[in-house]
């Protein structure tokens, strides 16, 4: 494996992800239609050495996946943003938090995972569960770049369709959000905190969370300023 490691400040354990009776009130796709989502998306594409998997949010510091191979690179035409409700992994039906999508314009800095050949349809499969059960993302091939080689990836584009999807939000009310959201992986707070300080790990920087952060740990700095 090559490529800087990071980790979580949360417990590390394997999460069954997609699941309960939150994940089933908002689920579009079942598993038979996860499975036709994951050929779809590799007809056409060499697999032999594998599939490349770019993560923007928890999937840097938890993939809870196996890979053979990790880099930390930029994708450009789209940007990290708190876009997108949740109701089960950091919030609930009662009280919503925010997670990541990828939404268009500017880049993303983040982490390329690849996936051996030989355990490729059970590492997607479980990917497909944690990500594409709601349908709340679009699977879209980026070309990653990285300081060793340029890699085409796998990510998860926000779908601006989607009821779930919240591109109007200003910066207090996101950070209420983040501040008092908690679903069945933890609080939105943390979300936001491993992300940062994964990033800050791997040498990588996000101004905005960065900013969202200080407003949520010290309000008055940006008050005053």
């Amino acid at each position: 494996m090559t490529g800087n490691s990071v980790k979580s400040t949360e417990p590390n354990r394997s999460f069954q992800w997609g699941s309960g009776m939150e994940a089933d009130s908002i689920r579009t796709l079942n598993l038979e239609d996860l499975k036709k989502s994951i050929q779809e998306m590799l007809q056409g594409r060499n697999l032999a050495e594998g599939v490349w998997i770019f993560g923007y949010g928890s999937l840097i510091w938890n993939p809870d996946i196996d890979f053979v191979e990790s880099l930390s690179g930029t994708v450009t035409g789209y940007h990290r943003r708190l876009c997108l409700k949740s109701v089960v992994y950091r919030g609930t039906p009662e009280y919503h938090g925010l997670v990541f999508g990828l939404d268009h314009g500017s880049s993303c800095q983040g982490m390329a995972y690849r996936l051996d050949s030989e355990d490729l349809s059970t590492d997607l499969l479980k990917i497909w569960e944690r990500e594409m059960f709601a349908e709340t993302y679009i699977p879209t091939w980026v070309c990653v770049k990285t300081k060793l080689k340029d890699v085409s990836a796998i990510t998860f584009v926000i779908n601006t369709k989607h009821e779930h999807y919240m591109p109007d939000l200003d910066l207090e009310e996101v950070a209420e959000r983040v501040v008092r959201a908690e679903g069945n992986c933890g609080t939105c707070h943390d979300y936001v905190k491993n992300t940062v300080k994964s990033l800050h790990q791997l040498g990588l920087r996000d101004p905005a969370l960065e900013q969202l952060l200080t407003l949520i740990e010290y309000p008055q700095s940006l008050k005053n300023s």
